[in-house]
């Protein structure tokens, strides 16, 4: 699945070169995988790396504006254009939030938990 390129960098269609070459600095020093050991960094700054090789290309960033503007204005059939890109790739993973939603109410309860037992623990030595 291919992603936007503009939005791995974290920049506006509009960025200039220098922008652009300032975002990937930035996003290499963050992800890259001598610094980072998250087990997916290295995927990630494959993306990183690849679309700044594309963004940073005048001619290939040129092509891939014009698949952009291909893909969210007239759909084409898979195959008629270089960088053309399905609607049904284009679409953004939701994360699951669940998993989220219950560490946070754990921790929640947890602390409720502990807040009760300290009062309790501390009103049973003052008496």
């Amino acid at each position: 699945m291919e992603e936007d390129h503009y939005m791995i960098l974290g920049v506006d269609q509009k960025a200039t070169e220098e922008v652009i070459t300032k975002a990937y600095r930035r996003m290499a020093l963050i992800y890259h995988p001598d610094k980072n050991h998250h087990p997916r960094t290295v995927e990630y700054f494959k993306k990183i790396r690849a679309a700044y090789e594309v963004l940073s290309d005048r001619t290939l960033r040129a092509d891939y504006d014009r698949s952009l503007r291909c893909t969210s204005s007239n759909p084409r059939p898979a195959g008629t254009h270089p960088n053309y890109q399905s609607q049904q790739t284009n679409q953004l993973e939701t994360p699951d939030l669940v998993p989220t939603l219950c560490a946070v109410g754990g921790v929640l309860v947890g602390l409720f938990m502990g807040f009760s037992a300290f009062k309790m623990f501390n009103s049973s030595n003052n008496n």
